[in-house]
């Protein structure tokens, strides 16, 4: 009898185990990447005093994170905000190959929201300087 009864509980552990798995895997949504592998991807380019990604990205020029970030920054940019960037060391040789990084990151990887969105953020501090 006692045999009977663990051979029931395993038995019944392994259904709810395999109920689970089944379960879980549904729930997930399957993840296509949107990089082309025959693109690779571009060096990061230089930052001001070497500065860290983002002391340079969210300090510095201020794109806050994700595609979000990128377009109020882009909305908001001032002469006056470029002004300040160039004082902190910004170089206009830096900002252009920026622009040239995200450009060709949005081009690389189609599901990347926010590489568009900080091209233009780029391209637009180019025409502020």
């Amino acid at each position: 009898m006692f045999k009977t009864v663990i051979t029931s509980l395993g038995l019944l552990c392994s259904t709810l185990a395999l109920a689970e798995l089944s379960i879980s895997e549904k729930m997930r949504p399957v993840v296509y990447s949107q990089v082309n592998p025959e693109m690779a991807r571009l060096p990061v380019p230089a930052t001001p005093n070497q500065m860290n990604l983002p002391a340079f990205g969210q300090g510095l020029i201020g794109w806050g994170s994700g595609p979000e970030g990128a377009q109020a920054r882009l909305d908001s940019i001032t002469a006056a905000d470029v002004h300040q960037m160039q004082i902190q060391g910004l170089t206009l040789e830096m900002v252009q190959a920026w622009q040239a990084f995200y450009t060709h990151e949005s081009q690389r990887n189609l599901g990347n929201p926010t590489a568009p969105l900080r091209a233009l953020l780029m391209q637009k501090i180019v025409s502020l300087w």
